[in-house]
């Protein structure tokens, strides 16, 4: 019932089009796996193929801005969605997800809801972190120590002088795992990492002894996911974004840890 509405309104976008092109969407690295479960789908539903390239938002942005057409753009911000728009490469764009930023630490670190903040400010313990800028997940771990820092000043300082960026580079052989923050872990090069987490379950497979511990509310930075439909895109890029944030989408992104923002009360 719940896909009525959004097949309504797909009939009324695709008019008299008996079939249209197929669909590319890019997206944060953190959306791979709902993501891609919603555009397989509606690719199923529509009889379209939606192909999918999913990496670090900035890097994926600016694959859009070099000329590489795109219909769907899925950031783990807002600010790159926006960007698109203002630089009027796309016409509309949305909030549509939220996420919570956790502690990732194999079980020796120790670290509980409580002792968190004490066991990432010892000395010499070595965090790690997305890059800044190319990678959403940096610029809120920079929030994190600056609200670190409020708390306990020149602590957060001190905590991102010492973090670890792991980054792979594009052309780069993917991790060993599969997961960069994974293989630093694995391999000694950090004590933790600031990881999302809606990324439980990755982890939880790639790291059985490890722990995700989020970060209580004073040290939260809100990460928003914003969606962009380019312009020139497929009529059913709009149709796309919005079962994204039908109840069916929403409760697909709940499914893989992500805190929906348009999912009806009945539903939550």
């Amino acid at each position: 019932m719940r896909k009525f509405a959004v097949a309504a309104i797909g009939l009324a976008l695709m008019g008299s089009v008996a079939r249209a092109d197929d669909l590319v969407v890019y997206g944060a690295g953190s959306l791979r796996e709902a993501i891609g479960q919603i555009a397989t789908e509606f690719g199923r539903s529509y009889g379209l193929t939606v192909t999918t390239q999913f990496g670090p938002s900035g890097r994926m942005r600016e694959r859009i801005e070099k000329g590489e057409r795109v219909d769907l753009f899925t950031s783990a911000d807002v600010g790159h969605a926006r960007k698109l728009v203002e630089d009027g490469r796309a016409s509309v764009m949305t909030v549509f997800v939220r996420n919570a930023v956790c502690l990732l630490s194999p079980a020796k670190f120790g670290a509980t809801t409580a002792t968190a903040l004490d066991k990432l400010l010892a000395p010499g313990v070595r965090v790690g972190m997305s890059p800044p800028k190319a990678d959403p997940l940096g610029d809120y771990t920079e929030r994190l120590f600056g609200l670190i820092d409020r708390l306990r000043a020149g602590s957060g300082a001190a905590m991102q002088a010492r973090s670890v960026v792991l980054d792979v580079s594009p052309g780069a052989p993917p991790p060993k795992s599969g997961d960069v923050d994974a293989d630093a872990i694995l391999d000694g090069r950090v004590d933790a990492a600031i990881v999302y987490c809606s990324s439980r379950d990755r982890y939880a497979r790639l790291l059985p002894d490890a722990t995700m511990i989020e970060f209580p509310a004073e040290l939260q930075v809100g990460p928003e996911y914003g969606m962009a439909v380019l312009k020139d895109a497929q009529p059913t890029a709009l149709l796309l974004a919005l079962m994204i944030l039908s109840p069916s989408g929403q409760e697909i992104l709940a499914k893989h840890g992500f805190k929906p923002v348009a999912l009806p009360s009945d539903l939550q």
